[in-house]
């Protein structure tokens, strides 16, 4: 759906109440299918997987900092 949508159109589409609208009758089934074939193709535009905030160098810091740490005594 576009940003530019108008929201209470938008809410009938959206896809957690799209059921819910199509038993109360505000939507057909059709209408639903014919809007998710207007909807252009953006799985492109994804990004996939991690973040790359962290290198490898930071990694290895936090391990070391973790075997490190004095053990508490259990006594």
């Amino acid at each position: 759906m576009s940003r530019d949508a108008d929201p209470k159109t938008a809410r009938l589409y959206d896809k957690r109440t799209v059921d819910r609208n199509i038993k109360k009758g505000l939507l057909t089934r059709k209408d639903f299918d014919k809007h998710l074939k207007s909807l252009e193709d953006v799985a492109g535009k994804g990004v996939y997987g991690g973040t790359d905030d962290l290198d490898d160098d930071d990694l290895d810091d936090a391990d070391e900092a973790e075997t490190e740490a004095p053990a508490a005594d259990n006594a």
